[in-house]
């Protein structure tokens, strides 16, 4: 069955007719002397499925129209038309066809017939939402208004819901006396968040039927205006005790909800889902106290403090042993709710790839990545990549280009490793690398030596890149986990057979690990942005040099720079970790130039060289940070109880710098407006 992009397509055709005395059209009210319109309203394939199949192919991953039972909902679409006078602030709608209603259940095309005024600007408003079977009324949504569309549903109704989903779009077409041939995209004017627990049913832990959820410190939307695309909110207390509206629903034990995704494993469950109504703003935070229980009996309470985003047709997941007292848990979000999904495995329980060499352009010195699969051929043959010759016998330069995003949902990812090879070239091309999942079994053995004392061995250089030395430009790293999974000893694959994570760490660990070796190494990074990024290494394991981007950074000598480069959402456990950058060991000089980072959260395993920019500088000498704006919102977390620490760093753009502090150059950012 081919996946759908767009939940969606309404195709519309406009025909404007010479004859008005003829009473073609009978669907919707019409004011006197207005020209004939037609519409027609088109599914996506996914609701050609068979019912049958619903119940195989449910994933909490995906929304209503993958999961609603189409033996008990129907889908209700309804068109309203405003037409649009003036412009700018002075714009006004005027209504002049009310919502009108058509059901589907069959998964036929709908068409809507209307008149319309000629050379008039209208905004065409399209709500789609679940009703009950054979019915046509308002389930969940009080949609008279489409102005003002709420929720209806009570406190104990909107839980593990899935036919609360709906769809809708608005568009502002000029009617012409041509016609108008125009593709409609609706989409949520919701976030769903979900929570799933990794530990059901181990270790003879009691396992929940009830829920409750408690919002607090957020604001909460109440209503959308389908016309004009915003919604309104009110902001809930910060104080949870002050807070009287908790959400409660349920599950059957006996039974999982969901087929797919990660509810595949054994011993995972997603136990809530929630539709929220969201701003039309880029991201919302929110915070909520989740409660477990069998039956009244409570069985775990998680109070997640930390801002959690959540954002208009986005997919927020909170993930982790939910059942266990002192349970770690990984949020992360996941914006291509609305677009093709390729299942993500757990990384222990990874999806078969199979590689495949990517073609070499000879004249160009350039390699073309189109696939995962290609992108995949990098790991064991980069050295191959990047060792080529010229006629005469030295080496040149080798450029690597992204011709599309590259998405390794499912993939346990092995870092690309180079050392001391001649440095080469990453052209993103503004393309973005996403939902890569790594573990520490990858990875060459580091050696962690005072005066010739091993203290320590690692599988280290963990990233996308482990290792690089280069440049490289106009890429954006999205959804990276790093160890972010491996919370107990031993987990099984496949085929039932344990796999060991105890001796996992993430050490020179970022989307690019180890970098800037020496001075005559070449590391430069130019529009390199990083996001929804989660690096730890399993419990009570070291976890060090980390970094949103960059885990470590050698001593420069002014040949390793940043410019443009940013992180955003960014969790990290450990110490010498950095939004940006883990550690600079620096003395001979790194440039950080224009660089920014926000929303950063560091669980602290010890209070050594942290900040929400860079880490820690070993030597500032000849170091500059320039024009760089650090995060407003970063936080400081307690590893061991999950409490706000009073931890400041020394500087708002690095934690603590060993020798030559007085030598670093900091440029104050331009003041924005």
């Amino acid at each position: 069955m081919r996946k759908f992009r767009n939940l969606v397509m309404i195709g519309f055709c406009l025909l404007l007719v010479a004859c008005q005395s003829e009473e073609l059209f009978t669907d919707a009210p019409v004011a006197a002397g207005e020209g004939n319109v037609n519409f027609t309203v088109s599914t996506p394939d996914l609701l050609h499925m068979t019912r049958a199949a619903l119940g195989e192919n449910s994933n909490s991953m995906r929304g209503g129209i993958t999961n609603v039972d189409f033996a008990e909902y129907d889908l209700r679409y309804q068109l309203a038309v405003y037409r649009v006078d003036g412009e700018g602030e002075d714009v006004s709608y005027t209504q002049v066809i009310s919502p009108q209603k058509k059901v589907v259940d069959s998964y036929q095309a709908v068409n809507y017939s209307l008149r319309l005024t000629p050379n008039r600007n209208y905004k065409f408003v399209v709500w789609a939402d679940f009703v009950k079977q054979g019915t046509d009324t308002d389930l969940h949504y009080e949609t008279s208004n489409f102005e003002n569309i709420t929720c209806i549903d009570g406190v104990d109704k909107q839980l593990n819901d899935e036919s609360r989903d709906a769809y809708f779009a608005t568009e502002e077409i000029a009617v012409g006396s041509n016609g108008v041939m125009k593709d409609l995209t609706l989409k949520r004017p919701f976030a769903k968040l979900r929570v799933v627990t990794t530990d059901w049913g181990v270790y003879d832990l009691e396992m929940p039927d009830n829920f409750k959820i408690t919002y607090y410190g957020c604001k909460r939307f109440t209503n959308i205006n389908a016309v004009t695309g915003l919604s309104e909110g009110t902001d809930l207390s910060a104080d949870l005790t002050a807070v009287t509206e908790i959400y409660t629903g349920s599950i059957d034990k006996s039974q999982k909800d969901y087929a797919l995704g990660y509810d595949k494993s054994e011993n995972n469950r997603t136990l809530t889902v929630d539709y929220l109504m969201t701003d039309a703003t880029e991201q919302t935070p929110i915070h909520f106290k989740f409660e477990a229980l069998d039956g009244t009996s409570l069985i775990s309470s998680h109070d997640l403090k930390t801002d959690i985003p959540i954002q208009r047709n986005w997919l927020t997941t909170v993930m982790g042993n939910i059942l266990t007292t002192d349970a770690q848990l990984t949020i992360s979000i996941d914006e291509n709710f609305e677009n093709d999904w390729i299942d993500a495995e757990e990384w222990w329980n990874p999806a078969v790839i199979v590689p495949k060499e990517p073609v070499y352009d000879e004249s160009t010195r350039t390699y073309h990545i189109y696939t995962r699969e290609e992108f995949a051929w990098l790991p064991d043959n980069i050295l191959d990549m990047i060792t080529k010759k010229d006629e005469s016998g030295k080496s040149v330069n080798v450029t690597i280009l992204l011709e599309n995003d590259i998405d390794m949902s499912g993939v346990e990812w092995k870092p690309i490793y180079t050392s001391g090879e001649p440095t080469y070239t990453v052209d993103g091309q503004g393309h973005t690398l996403r939902n890569f999942s790594l573990n520490g079994k990858f990875g060459a053995v580091y050696e962690y030596q005072i005066w010739g004392i091993t203290f320590g061995k690692y599988n280290a250089y963990t990233g996308v890149w482990g290792k690089f030395e280069g440049v490289m430009k106009n890429l954006t790293f999205e959804n990276i986990t790093i160890n972010g999974l491996a919370d107990d000893e031993v987990h099984t694959d496949v085929d039932g057979n344990p796999i060991d994570h105890s001796k996992e760490y993430a050490y020179f660990a970022g989307c690019v690990g180890y970098t800037g070796a020496n001075y005559s190494t070449v590391a430069q990074f130019e529009n390199v942005h990083a996001k929804h990024i989660h690096i730890k290494a399993s419990t009570g394991l070291t976890t060090q040099n980390v970094g949103g981007l960059i885990g470590w950074i050698g001593v420069g000598g002014g040949a390793t720079w940043l410019d443009n480069c940013s992180a955003k959402d960014i969790y990290l456990t450990g110490y010498q970790a950095g939004g940006l950058i883990g550690q600079i060991v620096g003395g001979r000089g790194v440039a950080i130039k224009n660089c920014q980072t926000e929303n950063i959260h560091i669980r602290l395993r010890s209070r050594s060289g942290i900040s929400g920019f860079i880490g820690q500088y070993n030597d500032g000498a000849g170091s500059k940070i320039e024009n760089c704006v650090y995060p407003v919102h970063v936080e400081y977390i307690d590893d061991k109880n999950g409490v706000l620490t009073d931890y400041e760093p020394a500087n708002n753009y690095y934690g603590s710098c060993s020798k030559n502090k007085d030598k670093l150059v900091i440029t104050a950012p331009i003041t924005l407006p």
